[in-house]
């Protein structure tokens, strides 16, 4: 019995010698295992996976592009209303420096103190039944946010400060006709989708701005393109631009 144990602890020793010793093996070590979900983005990677499984695509290696899934670049950008209540305070303009349409005035909801923009006809009947706060209590916030804009703090812009801008204009290189599209005043390092549409014809392209918003893109008209007005429409999920231009017929057909 006493051999059997000495020649089993000679075996383990010259084992794991052997294992010091041999190059390219694989090293063992143990790992506390935490159970926390799995993160993507803003999402479960549960959440990814069944909306890539729903499209057919494999979920073994889920790639990101720019903010988005690369898989997600088929669908259009949603834009934001910007000039809505909601859109402006998504954008950071402050509840003061909302605006509202002609006609209409600004309130703040009792739930959430969210901005709405009311018929001024309407708005007595709604404080009334608490859905906006009062009158007074709205004007002692405003007032609030413009003594802390003396003071150097909490922002200043106003819907204004979102306006965009892109020049167009035809280009021919290497005797191809091109539109270069050039715009100031987007989203910073995000993804402008431009879509140009006139009679039987609709094509989309995507370019990304620098760091500045500046974007910056030459667009190949078809050889095959027929002469006509043209509507551009552009945007990066926050701003949009919109504009109807002439195109030439490609005369060399």
């Amino acid at each position: 019995m006493i051999t059997k144990i000495i020649l089993g602890i000679l075996i383990i020793g010259f084992t794991l010698s052997l294992i010091d010793s041999a190059e390219g093996l694989v090293e063992f070590k143990k790992y506390k295992v935490i159970n926390s979900p799995k993160v993507c983005g803003d999402k479960l990677y549960s959440e990814v996976d069944e909306r890539i499984a729903k499209k057919g695509e494999s979920s073994h290696k889920i790639k990101v592009c720019g903010d988005r899934l690369c898989s997600d670049f088929s669908e259009k950008l949603k834009p934001i209303n910007k000039s809505s209540p909601y859109g402006q305070f998504r954008l950071g303009v402050a509840l003061d420096l909302i605006q509202c349409k002609e006609g209409q005035e600004l309130v703040i909801r009792t739930t959430n103190s969210l901005p709405d923009c009311i018929k001024s006809e309407n708005i007595k009947k709604l404080r009334e039944k608490g859905w906006a706060i009062s009158e007074k209590v709205q004007q002692e916030r405003f007032e609030e946010f413009i003594e802390n804009r003396k003071k150097g703090i909490g922002s200043s812009i106003t819907i204004k400060d979102f306006d965009v801008s892109i020049t167009i204009i035809p280009e021919e290189i290497n005797d191809k006709r091109y539109l270069a599209f050039d715009g100031n005043g987007w989203h910073r390092l995000h993804n402008v989708e431009i879509t140009i549409t006139g009679e039987n014809f609709e094509e989309s392209v995507r370019t990304k701005t620098d760091d500045r918003g500046h974007l910056n893109m030459p667009w190949p008209i078809p050889d095959n393109i027929s002469g006509g007005m043209y509507n551009i429409f552009a945007t990066d999920g926050i701003h949009e631009f919109e504009i109807t231009i002439p195109i030439s017929p490609n005369l060399a057909n």
